[in-house]
């Protein structure tokens, strides 16, 4: 069996906004750290949370599925959240067809992340 070591996500503040920054690959092997790295940040009590896909160039059903939960724990902490994906390329494509990009917390770039956590 192997043994996860913690993952560093680049985290920084935007406009008021947590982004967490996600690297160019999501996948079954490191999606179970990327999810306990976001649930740290939501048990730190953090206002709000994006998570960064723009630079993801690949993300599995296990990635998916890590966000799913990511996600679900901020409703239960009350934790405004948006997972922010790239405009084009294979994984907006795996979110569309998975049905992941029918969720109100799924935005097209950061910009419109930030819209979706803050509307006017």
């Amino acid at each position: 069996m192997y043994a996860m070591t913690p993952l560093q996500l680049p985290v920084t503040t935007v406009r008021g906004d947590t982004v967490a920054v996600l690297p160019s690959e999501v996948d079954a092997h490191n999606a179970p750290m990327i999810r306990d790295a976001l649930f740290s940040l939501l048990d730190q009590g953090v206002p709000s949370l994006i998570i960064d896909l723009t630079s993801t160039n690949f993300c599995d059903c296990a990635g998916l599925r890590a966000l799913t939960r990511v996600r679900r724990r901020a409703d239960v902490l009350h934790t405004p959240a948006c997972v922010a994906l790239p405009d084009t390329g294979s994984v907006r494509r795996v979110a569309e067809l998975s049905g992941f990009m029918c969720d109100d917390q799924v935005a097209t770039g950061l910009a419109a992340a930030h819209r979706r956590l803050h509307p006017v």
